[in-house]
């Protein structure tokens, strides 16, 4: 299938709760793109990208101001006025697109593009995490470090989904495999809205001390942070009331998950496991409405973001050109509602590296 197409979080996210082997055997290596690294594609863009957008751009702490200062209003609107549950269903839904867009923001200075301060990205990381109950430690050696070092190599990467193998070993693979896109379940068609914030629960409290992929970690920051979370949360849900919870907590939170993992799946899971980390290869991009790509950060833009991490992404589409005229055979690129269609009619497990099965009917399906 050659269309235009294909990366943090925690979108297929099977890999993290088992303790797999070291070296990926099982997935086969069937013909495709040839693939290169991503220092080979950083240096032929760096002698076209002009020199600017490589600094940080601390201006951008202006979203964060802004999006707080309205979540923060909307708030104080419902918990004052009470107003009728329609006028607080579109209140709901402005804070969980708010909290994305917060959230987006962390994303993007935690990879250091914003600001130079470790403190202030560490401030900023828990403020745009914690409606998600995410430490920023935590985040930082998931995404930045296991995601980003080893984009969609199994065993590696705690977003890429299983190989066939992996399925028939494990019954927990078996039982989640129902609740993912493409597996036709009727469970799967809620995955977006809460399985970012669940699995990144279960990992943060208990997975993470099961997996040698974690090993590295800063456990106790994680522990500190992840439980402070917790409690701001609960002091959270203290402080708006019993009658605003669905209002101001589970409306929104099922919208924020949905927004932040309907971008994690199809920059990712619809592509091709790699060997080698080429974002061209093993990520998409996925376009939208220019006013839904200002609201988030252009984090569609996800070929470009594992090209250059550090780069901000109010430059994204700058690179974006270069990329579809350097690479129009390789480069992949497609509108988020096609990706999502796709990604639906799918299964998220691999029978090799470039094709994707249903364990249960066999029948299988190209990557993009």
């Amino acid at each position: 299938m050659n269309t235009e197409t294909q990366a943090v979080s925690p979108a297929a996210p099977f890999v993290s709760f088992l303790n797999m082997p070291t070296s990926p055997d099982d997935a086969s290596v069937k013909s495709g793109p040839e693939l290169k690294s991503i220092s080979f594609y950083q240096q032929e863009l760096r002698k076209v990208l002009p020199e600017e957008i490589f600094q940080r751009t601390p201006w951008r702490v202006l979203y964060l101001v802004g999006f707080l200062s309205i979540n923060i209003s909307l708030i104080a609107f419902v918990i004052t006025v009470n107003p009728a549950w329609y006028v607080k269903l579109l209140v709901a839904f402005a804070i969980g697109q708010l909290n994305s867009s917060i959230g987006f923001f962390a994303h993007e200075t935690l990879h250091g593009s914003i600001v130079k301060s470790q403190f202030l990205q560490s401030l900023i990381g828990s403020i745009g995490l914690a409606p998600f109950l995410v430490s920023q430690t935590y985040w930082r050696f998931w995404h930045n470090n296991l995601h980003h070092g080893n984009t969609q190599l199994i065993y590696k990467d705690p977003d890429a989904f299983p190989t066939l193998s992996v399925y028939k070993r494990s019954k927990f693979m078996r039982f989640v495999f129902g609740l993912s896109p493409g597996s036709k379940g009727p469970l799967s068609y809620f995955y977006f809205f809460y399985w970012f914030s669940f699995q990144s629960i279960i990992n943060q409290a208990y997975m993470r001390f099961k997996n040698k992929m974690w090993d590295n970690m800063d456990h106790r920051r994680v522990s500190i942070e992840f439980g402070c979370t917790c409690l701001l949360a609960g002091a959270y849900l203290w402080f708006i009331g019993l009658e605003n919870i669905l209002w101001l907590a589970i409306i929104p939170a099922l919208i924020q998950n949905y927004v932040i993992l309907s971008y994690i799946s199809t920059n990712h899971n619809i592509s091709p496991l790699t060997k080698i980390n080429d974002p061209l290869v093993n990520s998409l991009t996925v376009t939208a409405h220019p006013a839904i790509e200002f609201f988030h950060l252009n984090f569609g833009y996800h070929v470009e973001h594992h090209l250059f991490p550090r780069v901000s992404c109010a430059h994204a589409k700058t690179i974006h050109r270069h990329l579809k005229a350097m690479y129009p055979d390789k480069y992949k690129a497609m509108p988020k509602w096609r990706a999502l269609k796709y990604l639906y009619q799918t299964p998220r497990i691999y029978k090799s590296s470039n094709e994707l099965i249903h364990p249960k009917t066999l029948k299988t399906y190209p990557t993009i």
